[in-house]
């Protein structure tokens, strides 16, 4: 019955937006208002989304993981430690003896082996953050074994950065599930999927999911059996509140205890408010717009360089952003391994229009672009439509939620993607993969964002990867910056800006630990006084 009573207390945030004022969150549980319309899995071998991750990471551990605030310093957390064989290819784990389930099984080797193997198996677009070390369904079986309960051994086909190698394994597809549990479920060699899509979760992390309502919210508990220290709060409920006014008014009242998305005008307006505070940190998140050379214009060189002359960096930067965000022009993160500060562009109207005259491309000239219905996206977009009209590129904006947003960026069903990109790990081939390495050079012959808006990337897509073999950490810094400023100036990826991490909670919430990789948010340190 105190199960029963306590969930519909957390479910009461699910009326949030009626304008019911429930004057502060229960003391055991944390109220986090995000935009969580785009979570379509909370199963780590095939998560996603920002907010399917955000989630799952409470829910799931990996082998190992990183200081936020100082990224090389790599830890155990299933794993109590590793070696790495002299030619760098063979990674062998001992496991915790102490590590366990929500459901009380011991955490073991052969655990490791079915969570990695069945992401390989499902071949979910998050797979490529194991395939990419040349692991197939060929090999699989060899590349991911546990040699016994406290022993797993993991290889790779060709020697890479170690801290590569480790920072994938803890990323969202390396947390690891209960293979005694999920078998049970099983239907149709699914391996687990369904009932993991279904509500249902298997992990050893200090949370477990409790109730998943599409679009609406997600409610995690406390695990009962968790083996490290006990979590601060019983509950964790993120609810759906995607306007940034909304998610302020809730955290002043005391309605929410975190609001992820307030924009720059709400975070001024509660500075002096003595309930509420402002927590900062870094961020890899950048924002971009992403141009499908498969249009005729877009495909022409000189008509996308000059579109990227067609944004007010800094005015959006200074009006809109106003603190959360830093233009930013290449494709790696400042703060990560051979970052740049390579910023050639800003708004020019007159080189636009000689570049689109020396392009041929006649205009006026429009252009679908899909854009998430939330800040910062909406006003981004609406800005660059605004300078883009003066010289006739006409950007038509298809407003639309988050899974309808994925669902066309997926199917590269657009002209113009306005969106962003999170890192999966903190290393610089995270980015380089995605905006840089075409289908061919990838060791798993996996798509990128490069092939997925159909461009070629030349000569940059092997001598990305070439960067990611480099050990001399000197010279790959070097790679990764040259890479960088020709990139910038022949892709269709029209870098914006870096995100500033700027999240406001209430004064009584201690412990938040906010993340450097896409939504690596800790919450299991959280207390509320």
């Amino acid at each position: 019955m105190r199960l029963t009573k306590t969930l519909a207390t957390a479910l009461l945030g699910m009326t949030m937006l009626t304008g019911v004022s429930f004057a502060a969150t229960p003391a055991d549980t944390l109220v986090i208002a995000d935009a969580i319309d785009d979570v379509i899995t909370l199963d780590p071998g095939e998560v996603g989304e920002v907010g399917g991750i955000m989630a799952a990471k409470q829910i799931y551990q990996p082998l190992v993981t990183f200081d936020v605030k100082d990224p090389t310093q790599i830890f155990g957390v299933l794993a109590k430690s590793w070696e790495v064989s002299e030619d760098g290819t063979v990674f062998t784990f001992t496991m915790n003896p102490d590590a366990k389930f929500a459901s009380g099984n011991p955490v073991t080797a052969f655990d490791v082996e079915y969570s990695l193997r069945r992401v390989v198996a499902m071949a979910s677009r998050s797979a490529f953050l194991l395939t990419q070390f040349e692991i197939s369904s060929d090999n699989v079986e060899e590349r991911i074994k546990a040699i016994d309960e406290s022993t797993f051994v993991f290889t790779i086909g060709q020697p890479y950065a170690e801290s590569f190698v480790l920072y994938a394994l803890s990323s969202y597809v390396g947390g690891i599930v209960d293979s005694v549990l999920v078998k049970e479920h099983e239907v149709d060699g699914d391996w687990g999927n369904a009932w993991l899509k279904q509500g249902n979760s298997a992990g050893s992390g200090p949370f477990e999911l409790t109730r998943w309502e599409p679009k609406q919210s997600i409610l995690l508990s406390a695990n009962p059996n968790f083996w490290q220290e006990t979590p601060g709060v019983e509950r964790v409920f993120f609810q759906h509140v995607p306007e940034s006014a909304a998610q302020r008014l809730l955290l002043e009242k005391g309605d929410i205890d975190i609001a992820n998305k307030l924009g720059p005008d709400d975070h001024a307006s509660i500075s002096a408010n003595a309930d509420v505070k402002t927590l900062d940190g870094s961020s890899g998140v950048i924002y971009y717009m992403g141009l499908n050379v498969r249009n005729e214009a877009l495909s022409n060189p000189d008509f996308v360089k000059a579109m990227k002359y067609l944004v007010d960096y800094d005015g959006i930067a200074q009006t809109i952003g106003q603190g959360t965000i830093d233009v930013h022009q290449t494709l790696v993160p400042a703060g990560f391994l051979g970052a740049s500060d390579y910023t050639p562009y800003s708004l020019d109207i007159e080189k636009a229009k000689e570049l689109i005259a020396a392009s041929g491309v006649s205009t006026p000239v429009t252009l679908d672009a899909v854009v998430w219905n939330v800040p910062p996206y909406t006003d981004f977009a609406q800005a660059v439509q605004a300078t883009m009209a003066q010289v006739g590129v006409n950007l038509n904006l298809l407003v639309v939620d988050g899974q309808q947003w994925l669902e066309r960026y997926r199917a590269a069903d657009l002209d113009v993607w306005v969106g962003l990109w999170g890192p999966d790990y903190p290393d610089p081939h995270s980015n380089a993969k995605a905006f840089a390495v075409n289908a061919e050079d990838a060791p798993d012959g996996s798509q990128s964002l490069a092939d997925r808006f159909g461009w070629d990337a030349g000569d940059l897509s092997p001598r990305a990867m070439a960067a990611l073999r480099e050990n001399d950490t000197e010279a790959r810094r070097t790679m990764y910056e040259e890479i960088q400023v020709e990139h910038t100036d022949t892709s269709p990826f029209l870098y914006m800006f870096q995100e500033v991490r700027r999240v406001a909670i209430r004064s009584n919430v201690e412990g938040l630990v906010l993340g450097l990789t896409l939504s690596d948010d800790r919450y299991w340190n959280v207390t509320k006084d």
